[in-house]
């Protein structure tokens, strides 16, 4: 498989995990007060900021190798924050 093609089912696949969860984790949905009100948190749009970089990073030769680290940071801290907060309450029963 050439690297032009990998490149694009990485970049798909990593933006497939890390726009809807981040967007998910930004908007507030899993915070709420006293009185019902969400709490959002823009700062987890850093990671879609993250993201992109790397995608654009991946574009040039001498970045490539950067460029897809920076993507895939995004999608392991949310594979591991899953693990963490499903994973492990589960194995404690």
């Amino acid at each position: 498989m050439s690297y032009s093609i990998f490149r694009w089912i990485h970049i798909v696949l990593t933006g497939i995990i890390t726009v809807p969860v981040t967007l998910f984790m930004a908007s507030g949905a899993i915070g709420e007060n006293v009185e019902n009100e969400l709490f959002p948190d823009p700062s987890f749009l850093i990671l879609i900021v993250v993201w992109l970089a790397g995608a654009v990073l991946m574009f040039f030769n001498r970045t490539k190798v950067i460029g897809m680290i920076l993507t895939v940071l995004p999608s392991i801290f949310y594979v591991t924050v899953i693990i963490y907060f499903l994973i492990i309450p589960a194995l404690t029963f």
